[in-house]
């Protein structure tokens, strides 16, 4: 490692990455971050670990350096099946705020991943279903053993845009059947209140009926062999639905939420009001006005109904 190293240069000492990441990974869930965030934070870690070991000893501090992690991006980039960029581009931010922890640690003068940017993620346009897919899911999810249950979880996803964590974790008592909404904690441990409509109530109150008696902190879903819902028993509910229906397109509760925003913008709404029910914070709403790309089909669908030239020369 180059003497020029902010770290090496301001410490006297230079401790193993491994500790430091141990050390890290405990800070985090001292300050309450969700375990599915350190699982991601470490899991991302020790890969940039184990890339920068050396035969004749494991990792330093000093090997946490700009230069390291570029070798680090290209090794990823050159395997058979690489990251795709969104992965990568996160890599870089666990990677940059574990340094960022290192130096406010240690009082470092300089961030130890100072000139290291975050590679650029491609602006696709965000995947959503069409109202007959939508319809076409939902009558599929009827159909089956737990039908009634299914719909409820569709008709939820569906009409809130809830994150998949968001879903598996509510409990009972947090839904207000009277008011039509229910507490929902979203990330960064940040709760807010998201509207649920009469038709994904109707569908709520049925399925839980049918359990009897609930504690306020029973989970409000569960799974086909009992105990709450898991994130995997969700996506496999929303896959079932989606064989059973015929979909063609690829159908997830992300796209599920997709959905839910262009439907929303669709039939009205506006992207403030979007942006407090998806639950994403003020300084991202360029995120939220991605979803205003969503309603390009339908906008072409206006068009050709409205076209100004196409009815002139039909009169």
């Amino acid at each position: 490692m180059s003497a020029h190293s902010p770290v090496a240069a301001t410490l006297a000492f230079n401790p193993a990455l491994d500790d430091l990441i141990a050390d890290y990974l405990q800070a985090l869930r001292a300050e309450g971050r969700s375990p599915r965030t350190i699982s991601w934070y470490g899991m991302f870690l020790r890969e940039f670990c184990h890339f920068a070991s050396r035969a004749d000893r494991p990792p330093r501090l000093h090997d946490l350096s700009a230069p390291v992690a570029r070798r680090w991006l290209v090794a990823l980039r050159s395997r058979p099946t690489p990251p795709a960029p969104a992965s990568l581009a996160g890599r870089v931010r666990s990677l940059r705020a574990f340094a960022s922890w290192v130096q406010a640690e240690f009082d470092l003068d300089r961030h130890p991943l100072q000139g290291l940017k975050t590679p650029r993620v491609p602006r696709t346009l965000i995947h959503s279903l069409r109202d007959s897919e939508v319809r076409a899911l939902l009558t599929a999810a009827g159909q089956g053993p737990f039908g009634e249950r299914d719909t409820a979880v569709l008709l939820v996803l569906l009409d809130s845009g809830m994150r998949l964590g968001e879903l598996t974790g509510l409990q009972v008592g947090r839904v207000d059947f009277e008011n039509g909404q229910c507490r929902v904690m979203g990330k960064g441990a940040k709760e807010r209140r998201v509207p649920l409509g009469r038709s994904a109530r109707r569908a709520l109150r049925r399925t839980l009926l049918a359990r009897g008696r609930l504690a306020p902190d029973a989970a409000l879903f569960v799974a086909d062999r009992g105990g709450p819902l898991t994130g995997s028993g969700l996506q496999k509910i929303v896959r079932r639905a989606a064989q059973r229906a015929g979909l063609e397109v690829r159908c997830s509760p992300h796209v599920l939420r997709h959905t839910f925003a262009r439907s929303f913008l669709a039939n009205g709404g506006d992207v403030f009001s979007l942006q407090r029910i998806l639950g994403h914070s003020p300084a991202s709403l360029d995120v939220t006005r991605r979803y205003v790309e969503l309603l390009d089909d339908d906008l072409r669908e206006v068009h050709r109904r409205a076209s100004p030239m196409d009815l002139l020369r039909r009169g």
